[in-house]
């Protein structure tokens, strides 16, 4: 199982734009809606890594009990430290991410207000990131080197927030455009990969 969400205090549904942009993307408005979360999940991770090969995002969107909520199959925006700073900063506001990753047993938490107020995460049952004090609804957890998905779950259930599709709701999908900024990030990104591989070739393939 493979899960990643921000998790945003209060409801910035109709900011979804805004909020984009900050990550660097464009909305399409290409617009999916969904009633059933399993068949919002399902198309999350049956299209995002085709449509990521076409340089366009799709990221699940919704706003429930106080709080707006992403889904990011990807896993990438929810590790984006820089962005979801000036994201809480922008909005002046809470933000929390979780990250389940069963197959590489990693699990873990972030909290931003202006800046990273609490960090956990575990890889491969190894504690990588422990900073800021501990949250009062970590109590009763196995926030340590035993977290599981129940635990990450429990935890956002302790902020009222719903990872689990337990709330009858419209889901919605959003298309992302990368902008121009991402664009140029990717292209140096692949020139640089392209030189490594270059770098790295035996001398016997150089002609």
């Amino acid at each position: 199982m493979t899960n990643s969400f921000i998790a945003i205090k209060g409801n910035f549904f109709d900011k979804a734009n805004e909020i984009f942009e900050i990550f660097k993307y464009v909305d399409t408005n290409q617009d999916k809606q969904f009633n059933d979360w399993q068949e919002f999940n399902d198309y999350l991770f049956d299209n995002y890594f085709e449509l990521a090969n076409k340089e366009t995002a799709i990221r699940g969107i919704w706003s429930d009990n106080g709080w707006t909520i992403i889904n990011d199959p990807e896993m990438v925006d929810t590790v984006d430290d820089e962005a979801l700073i000036r994201l809480s900063r922008v909005l002046d506001t809470d933000i929390i991410t979780f990250l389940i990753q069963t197959t590489s047993n990693s699990f873990g938490f972030t909290v931003y207000n202006d800046n990273i107020k609490r960090q956990f995460f575990v890889s491969d049952g190894e504690v990588t990131d422990n900073s800021g004090f501990p949250l009062e609804q970590e109590n009763d957890l196995n926030i340590n080197e035993n977290i599981f998905s129940d635990d990450i779950l429990e935890l956002a259930g302790k902020f009222g927030i719903d990872l689990e599709g337990k709330n009858k709701l419209t889901y919605t999908v959003k298309q992302l455009a990368y902008n121009d900024e991402m664009k140029k990030e990717l292209e140096q990104f692949k020139q640089q990969k392209q030189e490594t591989i270059d770098d790295n070739k035996p001398w016997w393939k150089f002609w």
